[in-house]
């Protein structure tokens, strides 16, 4: 982003009590996020043997939710430039809300599948807004740690989902697990009332006073006004009016656009294909159903970790160096899972595996987010992640076909080591528009932010 834009009102600003509560909201919508995609994973041993199930068809039911995030994130998410993130994000918060909990009154699997689809919907054309909204609402030297912070909070969605397929399944059944995925709706008054539109919105559509208000929350040692701010945005919006996806492909975009999208597809295999079966593999691997339930609240215990040390080191060194870093070590920790190891060794690589998978989600979002400048930024962030939606469908799909296949425990977790490759590979070959190095240094970590 040119230096006089909505991202220099932030530029000086430090963090106060209003940038945390929209942290907070944001946060909190990322775990219905990690526990409505996880919850599956958790039921799935014994939702397979309640309605008999094959693999394949388990493999095909978990990828519902994630193609219908893919379609969220093409429609909703996009939409959001057009009509705000406010509004987006709580429609999409009854979307997946309802969706989920009906899952748990579904008898047939096309009910359950339908379900999951729209789930995945409301989830998929929500985050790319919630990453948008907290990438222009933070001030510019903790921006990193802020968006990977929130996004980090997936994993603790996905711990409370582990451990609700532990403690609640065995006393009232799976069905008990998306009851709970319900609950978010009971937040939708509050966040109705509480939840701001983002000060970029609000400048490029001429609601200057609702944006003075905002900007004085954000930033109230800002000289500027909303007037300029607006004047210095439309500015540097050489794509204007135009349909904003093939902006995507101008101004030198197209290859990094390309390269992004791919790492986002492999980042996403792992996340979901490891989060689906998991604790499958790992009864294959001589576990009981118990302990592998505890292998994946480990697993979304490191992305926590991972999600944390991501952001600040992405602060310090840059994004680029440190995806490269996650995506190397996520290869390597998940083809390690497929041999056996002692209880201490094992549970370190699910530490990293989590950290460098889920937790690498987190800076994945931020490093597309900082690419795209503002009118284009959740157009970007959405088609990224609908295009990763691919790889995302393509995990627990692959799971099911690895698991019929009857192959070795080993070389299914080979197998799924092998995008953390592909994604570091993408990852080093992308450059910023000039042809520089898309490197997030102290001088350019907020890039189009």
């Amino acid at each position: 982003m040119n230096p006089s834009s909505s991202g220099d009102a932030l530029d000086g600003a430090r963090v106060n009590s209003f940038h945390l509560v929209i942290m907070f909201w944001c946060s909190l919508l990322m775990v219905f996020d990690g526990y409505d995609l996880v919850i599956y994973g958790s039921v799935l041993p014994d939702l397979m043997a309640d309605w008999h199930l094959p693999a394949v068809t388990a493999g095909l039911i978990g990828s519902a939710a994630l193609f219908g995030m893919m379609i969220g994130a093409l429609t909703l998410g996009s939409l959001s430039d057009k009509f705000g993130r406010r509004i987006v994000i709580l429609t999409c918060l009854v979307l997946f809300s309802v969706s989920a909990l009906v899952n748990g009154f579904c008898t047939t699997s096309t009910e359950f599948v339908l379900c999951r689809f729209f789930t995945g919907v409301g989830l998929g054309g929500m985050v790319p807004n919630i990453v948008a909204l907290m990438t222009e609402m933070s001030p510019k030297r903790k921006r990193n740690v802020m968006v990977t912070v929130m996004l980090s909070c997936f994993s603790v969605g996905g711990v409370i989902a582990a451990l609700t397929g532990k403690v609640i399944t065995p006393h009232f059944g799976w069905r008990a697990n998306f009851y709970v995925a319900g609950l978010p709706l009971l937040a939708f008054p509050i966040l109705y009332r509480w939840l701001p539109e983002s000060l970029s919105f609000l400048v490029l559509n001429n609601r200057l006073d609702d944006a003075r208000k905002v900007l004085r929350k954000l930033a109230p040692d800002f000289k500027g006004t909303p007037e300029s701010l607006a004047i210095a945005m439309r500015a540097e919006m050489t794509g204007g009016n135009r349909a904003r996806a093939p902006q995507l492909f101008t101004e030198r975009r197209a290859l990094n656009t390309l390269l992004i999208w791919l790492s986002f597809g492999m980042c996403m295999l792992m996340v979901y294909g490891l989060n689906t079966w998991l604790p499958k593999l790992m009864i294959a691997n001589g576990y009981s159903i118990g302990s592998s339930l505890s292998f994946l609240i480990t697993l979304n215990a490191g992305a926590i970790l991972g999600g944390l040390v991501s952001g600040l080191l992405a602060d310090k060194f840059g994004g680029k160096p440190t995806l490269i870093l996650f995506f190397a070590v996520a290869a390597v920790s998940i083809g390690l899972l497929g041999f056996r190891q002692n209880a201490i060794v094992l549970n370190i690589l699910l530490l990293l595996a989590g950290a460098t998978t889920i937790g690498t989600l987190c800076i994945v979002h931020a490093f597309a987010a900082q690419f795209y400048p503002p009118h284009i930024r959740s157009t970007g962030v959405g088609w990224a992640a609908a295009a990763g939606r691919f790889g995302a469908v393509a995990g627990p799909a692959l799971g099911g076909f690895l698991v019929s296949a009857g192959l070795p425990v080993t070389v299914n977790f080979m197998i799924f080591a092998v995008p953390g490759v592909i994604a570091a590979i993408a990852v080093t070959l992308t450059s910023s528009r000039d042809g520089k190095s898309v490197e997030h240094s102290k001088a350019s970590v907020a890039i189009a932010k």
